[in-house]
């Protein structure tokens, strides 16, 4: 390994990535997404809920008693479709549809029935859920058989549950559409066949390259972990699972860059093979067949066991199966690309 070429590659690349704003946007995409997402997910008691209610007749107690409560936005609706087009148009976060004769009912102690609909991907809903049965409750002046404390865990121990899905994000994401940018530029630039027929070898291409990688994917991990405060568990192991994954799918970014001609068909290349290999690792707990599909995937071992070693508190020598299929796929992805780099060579 020639040490001074290594590093100009990484200087090179390094300089290119601050000068181009795609570049740019692209290592920046990571960090943003993180502090979006932990700023739009935490609900406080204060949230407001707005709700549409369709009432079917002699109901006017009961509207006025919603109408009252400091948490609900209160819009009635003329129609059923009406109030359900209101939700599909995310004007509200639910509906309430209330049969006629509903308040007379409760109040003659029967068990009347209320529709509600709510959408799942709105985070107002999930206040929502949290609130209508005892708002009902106190409405019929009934009580719960036990008194329920509900304490849910603050804004900062919330944000670290989500750490290990945007280290593992970034992970994947910079080391497949980075990566593959560097590489394919110089392709277009005629600046890689420069390099590959001066004394530098391939594996002094992909080292730097690699190290470039490795130290965008570091760097940007650890903002994220600074953001959240996310110096929590066992971080050594954390590190671990880092630099692994950072290494696999820099080797990744290369490998589909060394098969692609241009930055563009490469961006596609990266895009479509980044997105199952993401979901996949987040999946994994939903049914046994995406499971069993998941442990195809290194992201699914990054994701484990950064998940693992934050929340865990996991060592190194609790984690040795993932640690050793991860070092698999490193050598199984850079001994491609190595081989493909110097048929490139040979050509």
């Amino acid at each position: 390994m020639n040490l001074n070429v290594v590093l100009a590659i990484f200087r090179k690349d390094l300089i290119s990535s601050v000068k181009s704003k795609n570049l740019l946007i692209i290592l920046l995409t990571p960090i943003f997404l993180s502090v979006l997402f932990n700023s739009t997910v935490s609900l406080t008691d204060n949230t407001i809920v707005p709700i549409a209610v369709y009432d079917k007749g002699s109901n006017a107690d009961f509207i006025e008693y919603l109408s009252s409560r400091d948490n609900y936005d209160v819009i009635i609706a003329d129609s059923a479709s009406k109030s359900e087009e209101l939700l599909y148009n995310q004007k509200v976060a639910a509906v309430m549809l209330v049969p006629e004769g509903f308040s007379a009912d409760i109040k003659n102690g029967l068990n009347p029935s209320l529709n509600i609909i709510v959408n799942p991907y709105e985070a107002k809903s999930a206040a929502f859920l949290q609130t209508y049965k005892d708002i009902i409750m106190d409405f019929a002046e009934q009580k719960y058989p036990v008194n329920v404390i509900l304490n849910t865990l603050p804004e900062d121990l919330q944000s670290r549950f989500n750490i290990p899905i945007w280290i593992m994000f970034t992970v994947v994401f910079v080391g497949m559409m980075v990566l593959p940018n560097t590489l394919t530029t110089e392709k277009e630039k005629k600046t890689l066949d420069a390099i590959l027929v001066s004394p530098a070898s391939e594996k002094d291409v992909i080292y730097g390259k690699s190290f470039f990688g490795l130290f965008l994917t570091i760097l940007i991990s650890l903002v994220i972990i600074i953001i959240n405060r996310g110096f929590v568990g066992n971080f050594l192991s954390t590190a671990v699972f880092i630099i692994l994954g950072s290494a696999v799918f820099t080797g990744l970014g290369l490998l589909i860059a060394s098969y692609a001609d241009n930055y563009s068909s490469a961006s596609l290349l990266s895009t479509i093979f980044m997105a199952p290999l993401i979901l996949l690792a987040l999946l994994a707990d939903l049914s046994q067949e995406i499971e069993y599909i998941a442990h195809l995937v290194p992201s699914t071992y990054v994701f484990y066991g950064i998940k693992s070693a934050m929340l865990n508190n996991s060592r190194i020598s609790d984690l040795y199966p993932e640690v050793g299929i991860l070092l698999i796929f490193n050598i199984l992805v850079y001994a491609l690309t190595f081989r493909v780099l110097k048929k490139k060579r040979d050509i």
